[in-house]
C-alpha cells in the first residue's frame, strides 16, 4: 500500500483538484492521509485519514507521515494534480530494483490569464537533471549522478517506508522548503530509480513565509551531511549556502538585528574558503565580522549598511599598483585584510539601450546610456561597435546628458549624468549575419567591455529597417540580423497605426483590425478600467482617458486589450514608438514587447533632480532648488506662510485624520492655504484645495514654508527637517490591537522601523493624537514619543455621529436603504508571500453573497498596502478605492474584520461586529503580537472559516456580546462624541 500525504492548511484553492487526480490513481490500495490545522474541514467529502495538526506545511507533512501506514511513502501538493499512472510507475520501480526512493519529472499545469499571462502560457519546464538527456536511471545514486542535488522536491518522489523510519526524516520547523528532507534522502539511500516519466503536474506558487535563519540552518545542516558523505558535493552547495547567507546579511544590515545567526558563525566558518569570494564588499565585510565574533564591529557596520552605503564612494589605494577599494568603516583597521574592501568585483560596467527606432531611409537609432559602478562618468571614455563573430564595425558616439541615469542609479557618491549616447547605423550596408551591440567604457584606470542589455523602462520590440530585422529584449540587447529573416506575419485582432494626446491629457488611440471588442480594457494586476470603442468601416477609434472614478491611472504597467485580446502596435508605429507624455502627476511611456503588444508606463511626473539618492541627498543639506509656487531660487526653504500640508497614508488617500483636520481647519480658519500631498494623483480634494506631487519640488516648498504639517503615518520623506515656528500634528491611523514601532521586538515576520528612524521620526511632532486613554501609553512607548499627547479622541470617527453620513455614501454606492450592508475589511500580512502583504481574499466572497441572499449586500475593502494587487470575485462590491474607510463605516450595518483598527472605531457605531481571525495564533504568536487579549476582549464573535462567517450573520445573535459590547466602548471609545476635529484644530490655532 501506499500512503499519499497531503497537507492541508485551510485555504487550498486546487485542493479537490488534486485529490481527484489521488483517487484517479492507476495503482491501486491507495492511502490518502490529510493533515493539517484544515485538514478536518474536508473530513465530509473524503474518506481519507485525517491529522488535524500542523500549523504549515512541514508540521502537517510530519504528523501526517507518523500516521500513514503504506508500506511506502509520497507527498502530494494541495496545488498539484499527479497524472494517472505516475504511482504505479514509482512504486513498480522501486519493487523491481529494491531501491530506497523513485523520483520523476515535474511539468507545468496552463497558467490562467487572471494571475496576469497571455491565454494558454504555461510555466516553463525546467530541465529535468541535466545530463540524462530524459532518459531514466534505474539504481543509480547521487554520488554517482550529481545533478540530483537539483532534484529538492518532495511532490515527485515515492520512498520505501523502511528507509524513511531507518533516517528519522523530519520536516524543520519553520522552513517552508524540501531541500532539508530531499537531499539528505539523497545522499543516505542506497539506490535512486530517476524515471524519464512525468509524475507531477503543478502550478506556480508563491513562496511561504521563512524564517532565513532558520533556512539558513537548515542549509548548514545539510552541507554537514554532504560533508561527511561527498565532500566535492558540497562544494557545490556551499556556494548556495552563501547565497542564503547575503540573503540573512541583508536582512541583518536593513533590520539591525542578527537574531540567532551569532549561533550559526561556528559552522559558516567551516564553508568552503572561496565560497563568499563574489560576494559584494559589504557581504563579505559583515560575513568576516561575523564568524570571527566581532559583534561591537558588525553592529557599526550594519548602521552604515542601512543609512549611508549608498551614499559612500571608493578610494583608490597603493603607489607602484593603485587599486580601488570600498570606503566603508574599517578599511585601515589592520585586523581586516584589505582583499575584503577590494571593489575589484564591483566594478561592474553598466550599458543599457534605452530606444532604439527607424531613423527613415534605412537607418537605425539608437540611444542608451553606459557607465562603470561606482566610478564616475564626467570624463570617461566610451566606445561603440557591432560584433559579428570575430568582425566588428566601429560606431560613432555622440555622448548626451543623462541626468536620469544618475536619479536612477540608487547612489549618490558619483555622478553618472555624462553617461548617455546616441549613434546610428546603416541597416542597408550590414553584411548578412547577425550583428550585436557592444560597449566599452574607461573611467579612472578601470575598462570594462561587454554587450548591452536592453535597459528595463524601454521594453522589448522587433521591426525592420533597410531590409534588416531590429530586435531590443532585456537579455540580449539589440540584435540586428541581416538578410534571410523576414517580417514575421501579421496578427489577428485590432492594431493600433496612430496616437495623439488631447490637451486634457486624454490618450486617442485609432486604427484597423478585424477584431469584434466594443471596449478598450487597461489592466494592471487586479485592477481595470473601460473605455467605449468606436467602429466605422474596418476602423475604430478610442479615447483613453480618466477612470469611472474621474481619476487617472495611477502609476504601474497597464496592458491594453480589446475584446479578449491584446491590442498590438502596427509595425509603422513599433519603428516609431511615440515617446512619453508629461502630465501634471504622470509621465505615460509606451512599451511593447516582441509580440506588438501594447503597455502604457505610468509613473510619477519627476524629474531627475527630484528623485534618486543625489536628489535627497542635496535636500538632506538643504541646497538650492528651482521651485515653489511662486518659483525662483529658494535656499533651505523660505518664509513659514499661513498654510498647512496634509498627508494621508503618504499621498494616498484623502482621507482618515488629517481630512476630518483639514475640513474643520477650512471652516474655522478659512484663511488658512489647505495642500495636500498626493503620490498617484488618485484622490480628488475638494475645491479649494491645492495638490503637490509626492516628491517634487513644490512638495519640498510646502514641506519647509507651510505653518502647519499634519500626516497619520510615522515617516516623511527622509530629507524633510522641521522647521523652527512649525507646527507637526501626529494623527497616526488607529488604536492599536497590534505591536507597533519598539514594541514588536523578535516578532519574526512583521515589518520594522529602525531605531534610529523612529526617534528622528518622533522628534520631528509637536502633537500626537490619542484616540483614547487605553492608546496613550501604547503610542509613547512604541513610537519613543515623550511631548504632548493631545487627548482628543479620533476626528476619522466624527462623521459616525452624523447620521446623513451612512445615507449619503448608501446613494454614492447605489445600495438601497432596505440592503443590510455587510463590510468587509481585513487588514493586511506582514511576512507573507510577497513584498507587501498577502494578496488572498480568504473570506470567500462569492459564497458569501449567494448564501446571504438579495437582502445583503457585500462591501469588501482591502487594506491601502495591497489594495492595487488584491482582485474581488463577482458579486461583491470592491471598495478598496473608496475615499474614506470612516464614511464606509458610517453606512455599513455590519462589520467583519480581523485585527484592523477599524473595529476601534466601528465601536462607536454600536453595530456587530464578526472577527474573522483564520490565523489568530500565528498571527499573535509570531507576526505581531497583541497588546490586549483579543479572545477575551472583542466585541463580537471570533470565527475561523467562510462558513462560520456566513452562519454568524445569518443566524447570530448580536444581543449575546451585548456586556462585552458596553465594556468595549467604555475602554475604547470614551472621548468618541463627533467633536474631535474640533478639539484638535483648537489647539493648533492656540
Amino acid at each position: 500500500m501506499l500512503s499519499v500525504v497531503v497537507p492541508v492548511l485551510g485555504e487550498e484553492e486546487h485542493l479537490g483538484e488534486c485529490l481527484d487526480s489521488l483517487r484517479g490513481q492507476a495503482l491501486t490500495g491507495i492511502e490518502i492521509v490529510l493533515a493539517g490545522q484544515g485538514a478536518g474541514a474536508v473530513r465530509d467529502r473524503w474518506s481519507s485519514v485525517v491529522v488535524p495538526e500542523g500549523r504549515d506545511a512541514g508540521a502537517a507533512r510530519n504528523a501526517g507521515a507518523e500516521r500513514a501506514r503504506g508500506t511506502y511513502l509520497a507527498f502530494a501538493g494541495a496545488d498539484s494534480v499527479v497524472p494517472t499512472g505516475a504511482y504505479r510507475a514509482l512504486v513498480e520501480s522501486l519493487e523491481v530494483t529494491g531501491s530506497d526512493l523513485a523520483c520523476g519529472r515535474s511539468a507545468p499545469l496552463p497558467v490562467p490569464l487572471s494571475v496576469g499571462r497571455t491565454p494558454g502560457e504555461t510555466v516553463e519546464d525546467s530541465a529535468w537533471l541535466p545530463g540524462t538527456d530524459g532518459v531514466g536511471v534505474p539504481r543509480t545514486h547521487i554520488t554517482r549522478l550529481p545533478q540530483l542535488i537539483h532534484d529538492r522536491s518532495m511532490a515527485n518522489k515515492v520512498f520505501r517506508r523502511t528507509f524513511w523510519d531507518e533516517h528519522r526524516f523530519r520536516f524543520p520547523d519553520g522552513v517552508p522548503a524540501d531541500f532539508p528532507v530531499a537531499i539528505p534522502a539523497h545522499v543516505l539511500s542506497r539506490s535512486t530509480d530517476v524515471l524519464a516519466d512525468v509524475v507531477r503536474l503543478c502550478r506556480p506558487a508563491a513562496d511561504e513565509p521563512a524564517d532565513p535563519e532558520r533556512r539558513l540552518a537548515a542549509m548548514l545542516d545539510v552541507s554537514a551531511l554532504l560533508e561527511r558523505h561527498d565532500p566535492r558535493l558540497r562544494t557545490h552547495w556551499d556556494g548556495e549556502v552563501e547565497e542564503a547567507v547575503a540573503e540573512v546579511l541583508d536582512t541583518a544590515a536593513v533590520r539591525r538585528d542578527l537574531g540567532g545567526l551569532w549561533a550559526l558563525a561556528p559552522a559558516l566558518a567551516t564553508l568552503h574558503p572561496h565560497a563568499a569570494d563574489g560576494s559584494t564588499a559589504l557581504r563579505r565585510l559583515m560575513f568576516f565580522l561575523l564568524i570571527r565574533g566581532m559583534a561591537k564591529e558588525l553592529s557599526e557596520v550594519q548602521r552604515f549598511a542601512g543609512e549611508q552605503v549608498m551614499d559612500c564612494g571608493v578610494v583608490r589605494r597603493g603607489l607602484l599598483r593603485p587599486r580601488w577599494f570600498h570606503d566603508y568603516p574599517f578599511l585601515y583597521d589592520d585586523r581586516i585584510s584589505d582583499e575584503v574592501f577590494s571593489a575589484a568585483h564591483d566594478l561592474k560596467l553598466r550599458a543599457r539601450v534605452d530606444d532604439v527606432r527607424s531613423g527613415g531611409d534605412g537607418v537605425v537609432r539608437i540611444e542608451g546610456h553606459a557607465y562603470i559602478a561606482h566610478l564616475g562618468s564626467r570624463r570617461s571614455r566610451l566606445e561603440l561597435w557591432l560584433q559579428r563573430g570575430g568582425e566588428r564595425i566601429e560606431l560613432p558616439v555622440t555622448r548626451i546628458p543623462r541626468p536620469d541615469v544618475t536619479a536612477n542609479s540608487r547612489q549618490s557618491a558619483v555622478c553618472h549624468d555624462m553617461s548617455g549616447f546616441a549613434t546610428e547605423v546603416a541597416a542597408h550596408d550590414l553584411r548578412s549575419g547577425r550583428w550585436t551591440l557592444h560597449v566599452r567604457v574607461s573611467a579612472h584606470g578601470v575598462t570594462r567591455s561587454g554587450r548591452a542589455a536592453g535597459a528595463r523602462s524601454a521594453g522589448e520590440r522587433t521591426f525592420s529597417a533597410g531590409g534588416v530585422r531590429v530586435t531590443l529584449t532585456r537579455e540580449d540587447g539589440l540584435v540586428l540580423r541581416a538578410a534571410a529573416h523576414p517580417a514575421p506575419a501579421p496578427h489577428p485582432g485590432d492594431q493600433v497605426t496612430a496616437v495623439e494626446w488631447t490637451d486634457a491629457d486624454e490618450l486617442v488611440l485609432s486604427g484597423v483590425g478585424d477584431g469584434d471588442g466594443d471596449r478598450i480594457v487597461a489592466a494592471c494586476g487586479a485592477e481595470r478600467h473601460e473605455w467605449p470603442l468606436r467602429r466605422e468601416g474596418g476602423r475604430w477609434s478610442a479615447t483613453v482617458g480618466r477612470t469611472a472614478g474621474g481619476l487617472p491611472l495611477r502609476s504601474g504597467t497597464w496592458r491594453v486589450s480589446s475584446g479578449g485580446r491584446w491590442l498590438r502596435l502596427s509595425p509603422g508605429l513599433v519603428a516609431e514608438l511615440p515617446g512619453p507624455r508629461t502630465t501634471p502627476i504622470h509621465e505615460i511611456s509606451f512599451r511593447t514587447n516582441l509580440a506588438g503588444e501594447l503597455s502604457l508606463a505610468v509613473r510619477p511626473a519627476l524629474g531627475p533632480d527630484e528623485r534618486g539618492r543625489r536628489a535627497t541627498l542635496r535636500r538632506r543639506r538643504g541646497g538650492p532648488f528651482h521651485g515653489g509656487p511662486a518659483g525662483g531660487l529658494l535656499r533651505g526653504g523660505g518664509r513659514l506662510g499661513d498654510a498647512a500640508l496634509f498627508d494621508s497614508y503618504g499621498g494616498g488617500q484623502y482621507s482618515c485624520n488629517p481630512r476630518a483636520i483639514s475640513e474643520e481647519l477650512a471652516r474655522r480658519h478659512p484663511g488658512t492655504e489647505l495642500i495636500w500631498v498626493t503620490r498617484d494623483g488618485q484622490f480628488a480634494p475638494p475645491p479649494g484645495v491645492r495638490t503637490v506631487l509626492y516628491g517634487s519640488r513644490e512638495h519640498e516648498h510646502a514641506l519647509r514654508t507651510s505653518r502647519f504639517v499634519v500626516a497619520n503615518r510615522r515617516t516623511q520623506p527622509s530629507w524633510y527637517r522641521k522647521r523652527p515656528g512649525q507646527l507637526f500634528v501626529q494623527t497616526w491611523h488607529g488604536t492599536p490591537l497590534k505591536r507597533l514601532g519598539r514594541d514588536i521586538g523578535a516578532m519574526p515576520y512583521a515589518q520594522r522601523d529602525l531605531d534610529g528612524d523612529l526617534e528622528r521620526y518622533a522628534a520631528m511632532w509637536d502633537v500626537l493624537i490619542s484616540p483614547n486613554p487605553f492608546s496613550t501609553p501604547i503610542l509613547r512607548s512604541a513610537f519613543g514619543f515623550p511631548g504632548e499627547v493631545l487627548n482628543s479622541g479620533y476626528p476619522r470617527n466624527d462623521v459616525l455621529f452624523r447620521q446623513e453620513q451612512g445615507a449619503r455614501v448608501r446613494r454614492l454606492l447605489g445600495v438601497p436603504e432596505d440592503k443590510r450592508i455587510v463590510l468587509y475589511a481585513p487588514t493586511w500580512r506582514d511576512g507573507e508571500p510577497g513584498a507587501r502583504g498577502d494578496l488572498r481574499l480568504r473570506l470567500d466572497a462569492g459564497r458569501a453573497v449567494d448564501a446571504l441572499g438579495d437582502d445583503h449586500v457585500l462591501l469588501v475593502r482591502a487594506h491601502y498596502l495591497v489594495a492595487d494587487r488584491m482582485s474581488v470575485p463577482p458579486g461583491a462590491i470592491d471598495v478598496s478605492r473608496f475615499p474614506d474607510m470612516a464614511d464606509l463605516l458610517a453606512a455599513a450595518d455590519v462589520l467583519v474584520t480581523d485585527y484592523s483598527s477599524a473595529l476601534f472605531d466601528f465601536a462607536c457605531t454600536g453595530r456587530p461586529m464578526v472577527f474573522f481571525a483564520y490565523d489568530l495564533e500565528r498571527y499573535r504568536d509570531e507576526v505581531r503580537g497583541f497588546y490586549f487579549d483579543f479572545e477575551a476582549d472583542a466585541p463580537g464573535p471570533i470565527v475561523r472559516t467562510s462558513d462560520d462567517v456566513i452562519e454568524v450573520l445569518k443566524y447570530g445573535d448580536p444581543s449575546s456580546y451585548k456586556v462585552r459590547y458596553d465594556d468595549f466602548r467604555y475602554a475604547f471609545c470614551p472621548w468618541d462624541d463627533g467633536r474631535a476635529s474640533e478639539r484638535v484644530v483648537s489647539r493648533m490655532l492656540t
